[in-house]
C-alpha cells in the first residue's frame, strides 16, 4: 500500500534527485536509521529534502512517541542540509501520507 499510495512520489525516478532506503545518521551523538530519504528535481519541489517514516498505525500523529521520532530525523536533516527545505512525512501502512507541520526554527 504504501508503494501504491499517496506517497508513491518517492518511488519516480522523474521526480527524485536522490533517493535512499534505511539511511544512517549521526546527530547528536545518536545513530539514527531514516526509513527513506528522498530530494525532489520536480518544479516546484526542487531541492527539497523528504524523510519518510514508514507506519503500521493509521494514526502516527496520535502517538507523541512517533511525532517526536520523526521531528527528530527532520532536525538531522535539516542540520546536515541547512540552506535547504526538509519536509517529514509517516507513510502508513493503509497507503497514507500524514505530512508533519513544521514547527519553528531548528
Amino acid at each position: 500500500a504504501i508503494l501504491h499510495g499517496e506517497g508513491a512520489w518517492a518511488w519516480d525516478p522523474q521526480i527524485l534527485s536522490w533517493a535512499g532506503n534505511e539511511v544512517t545518521l549521526v546527530y547528536c551523538g545518536q545513530t539514527l536509521r531514516l526509513d527513506r530519504l528522498v530530494q525532489r528535481r520536480d518544479p516546484g519541489h526542487a531541492g527539497h529534502w523528504w524523510v519518510l517514516d514508514y507506519k503500521s498505525s493509521a494514526a502516527p500523529l496520535q502517538q507523541p512517541a512517533l511525532v517526536a521520532q520523526l521531528r527528530q530525523y527532520q532536525k538531522a536533516v535539516q542540520s546536515a542540509y541547512p540552506a535547504d527545505v526538509v519536509h517529514a512525512a509517516f507513510l502508513t501502512a493503509r497507503g497514507a501520507m500524514v505530512v508533519l507541520e513544521k514547527q519553528g526554527e531548528f
